[in-house]
């Protein structure tokens, strides 16, 4: 290839490439036009909640919970600084504790359990 050769196959070469960028440049400058979002839609009112179940209903209580006085009064908040407080001093306690309850992490735990996990904690 010669000289005058390679120069000419440059200079397409660079034209090519000047008439990319100017297309790329156009993209750039071509203005976004933004549409306004359609309105989100009011939620529908709800019938009111009664404060006691109908008569006909009946509640039975399996002997396998625990009395709602063991688990009244232990938020959850409790049980994640008993978690938190025992993970700094025995991890391993902590994870065999969360999974004889079937749970990984503390938010898993059912709140019927928490009384019982707490005293698996302070075993």
């Amino acid at each position: 290839m010669s000289l005058e050769q390679a120069l000419e196959r440059n200079t397409e070469m660079m034209k090519d490439l000047i008439r990319a960028l100017e297309g790329f440049q156009t993209m750039i400058n071509t203005p976004v036009i933004y549409t306004e979002a359609p309105p989100v839609p009011k939620p529908q009112p709800t019938a009111p909640v009664t404060a006691t179940p109908p008569a006909t209903a009946t509640v039975a209580t399996p002997e396998t919970t625990s009395t709602p006085a063991t688990t009244a009064g232990i938020e959850y908040a409790q049980v994640a600084a008993a978690i938190t407080s025992t993970f700094k001093i025995d991890k391993a306690k902590v994870i065999a504790a969360l999974a004889k309850f079937g749970a990984a992490k503390g938010p898993q735990l059912k709140a019927e359990d928490y009384a019982a996990f707490l005293e698996e904690l302070a075993a």
